[in-house]
C-alpha cells in the first residue's frame, strides 16, 4: 500500500493512475478542484495536511497522519492581537509603492482598509511551520493585493501612470556617485 507523505506528488499520482482515475474524478471524490490536484501532482503547490488527508481518503490510502477536520479558525481576540502587530504595514506599503497606489485610483484611506482586510485573511492562512514570520506573510499578501488592485483598475496595463504622478528611477552607480554606500 502507498502512504502519502511530504513527497505527495509521486505517490498521489501513482495511486490515482493505478486506480484508473483522472484528475477530475479524483477531484470530485475528494472535493478538491482538479486544477489543484494537477498542481500538487506536478509539484507546483504543496497541499495542506487537511487537503492531503482528503485526497488520501478519496484514494483509499493510509491517511492516519493527516487531520480529518478542517483547520480551526483563529479566535477573534487572538486574530485582533495579531492584527495589532502589523497595523503599520499598510502605511509602509503605500509609501513604498506610490505608483501602484496611484494606479488603483483609490483614496488612501480606502486602500488602507483594503490592505487591512487582506491582512485579516492572511492571518487566517498563516502557518508558522512554513518558515515565514507572520509579518512577512501578511506583508506579501498585502503587496500582492495592491498589485492586483492596480492591475484591475488599469485598462492600459501596469505601465500606465496617472497624470501628476512623478516616478524617479535610480541606479546603484548614481547612488554610489551621490555618496551612498552599499554592502555586498
Amino acid at each position: 500500500m502507498i502512504t502519502i507523505n511530504q513527497n505527495y506528488y509521486q505517490p498521489m499520482r501513482q495511486a490515482r493512475i493505478e486506480q484508473g482515475l483522472t484528475q477530475r474524478e479524483l477531484g470530485r471524490r475528494s472535493g478538491i478542484s482538479h486544477y489543484s490536484i494537477k498542481d500538487y501532482e506536478q509539484g507546483r503547490h504543496k497541499p495542506s495536511a487537511y487537503r492531503l488527508g482528503k485526497i488520501a481518503r478519496a484514494l483509499g490510502l493510509d491517511a492516519e497522519d493527516y487531520p480529518t477536520e478542517p483547520p480551526r479558525r483563529t479566535p477573534v481576540g487572538e486574530r485582533n492581537e495579531l492584527l495589532k502587530k502589523v497595523m503599520d504595514l499598510p502605511g509602509y506599503i503605500i509609501r513604498e509603492n506610490w505608483p501602484l497606489v496611484a494606479g488603483t485610483h483609490m483614496e488612501v484611506e480606502d486602500l488602507t482598509q483594503e490592505l487591512l482586510l487582506r491582512a485579516l485573511l492572511a492571518i487566517e492562512t498563516y502557518d508558522p511551520t512554513m518558515g515565514a514570520s507572520l509579518r512577512t506573510h501578511v506583508n506579501i499578501a498585502m503587496r500582492y493585493h495592491l498589485l492586483s488592485l492596480a492591475r484591475a483598475a488599469s485598462n492600459r496595463g501596469m505601465t500606465d501612470v496617472p497624470k501628476g504622478v512623478r516616478i524617479t528611477f535610480c541606479s546603484v552607480e548614481a547612488m554610489t556617485d551621490a555618496g551612498f554606500g552599499f554592502e555586498g
